[in-house]
C-alpha cells in the first residue's frame, strides 16, 4: 500500500514536472501540443476510490494550471475524464474480474485494451480542453483537428511511456 501511494507521488510530480519543463515548450508548428501529464489519471490502479480519483485528478490539472496561468482549464479537463475513467473501463472490459493492484496498462490488460482505453480517454481529454481554452465554435474544424492531432501524439507518448513506467514483471 505504502509502496504504491509512493510511486504514484513520484509518478505525479515527475509527470507534473515533465509537462510544464519540456511538454509545454514543445510546439509543433503552432499546432500540436502533447499533454502527457493525464498518464497519471489513466495508470491510476482499478480499486482507486472514486472520491480520490476526482481529487487527484483535480489536484493534478490544477498544478498545471498554475505553471500554464489558464485558471481552471487543465482542472476541468483533468476532472472530466477521471468522472469519465470507470465509465469506460465497465463499456470496453470484459467479464473479467480484475485482482487488487492491476492497473489499467498495456502489461496488465494487453494492447489492444489499453489502445480503446487510453484513445478513448486521451481524445475526449483533448477535443474538451481545446474547445474550452478556445471557447467559441468560430473555428469548428481547426480546433477540432488540432485536437485530434495533439491526441494522436499523447497517445503515442503514452504508449511509450508504458516501457518507462511499467515493466513485464511485477
Amino acid at each position: 500500500m505504502r509502496s504504491t501511494l509512493f510511486k504514484n507521488i513520484i509518478r505525479f510530480v515527475l509527470l507534473v514536472i515533465l509537462q510544464v519543463l519540456v511538454l509545454n515548450n514543445i510546439n509543433l508548428g503552432g499546432y500540436v501540443n502533447p499533454f502527457l501529464y493525464i498518464f497519471f489519471v489513466l495508470m491510476l490502479p482499478f480499486e482507486t476510490p472514486g472520491w480520490l480519483l476526482l481529487f487527484s485528478s483535480f489536484f493534478l490539472g490544477l498544478s498545471i494550471d498554475v505553471f500554464t496561468h489558464t485558471p481552471g482549464l487543465h482542472a476541468s479537463a483533468s476532472v472530466l475524464i477521471a468522472f469519465l475513467r470507470p465509465i469506460i473501463i465497465r463499456a470496453i472490459s470484459t467479464n473479467k474480474e480484475f485482482e487488487a493492484g492491476m492497473r489499467p496498462s498495456l502489461f496488465d490488460m494487453g494492447i489492444r485494451w489499453y489502445l480503446l482505453y487510453s484513445i478513448i480517454l486521451i481524445t475526449i481529454h483533448h477535443i474538451y480542453l481545446f474547445f474550452m481554452e478556445a471557447f467559441s465554435f468560430t473555428n469548428f474544424f481547426a480546433t477540432l483537428s488540432q485536437a485530434i492531432m495533439s491526441a494522436a501524439i499523447t497517445i503515442g507518448l503514452a504508449y511509450l511511456s508504458q516501457f518507462v513506467f511499467y515493466s513485464r514483471k511485477r
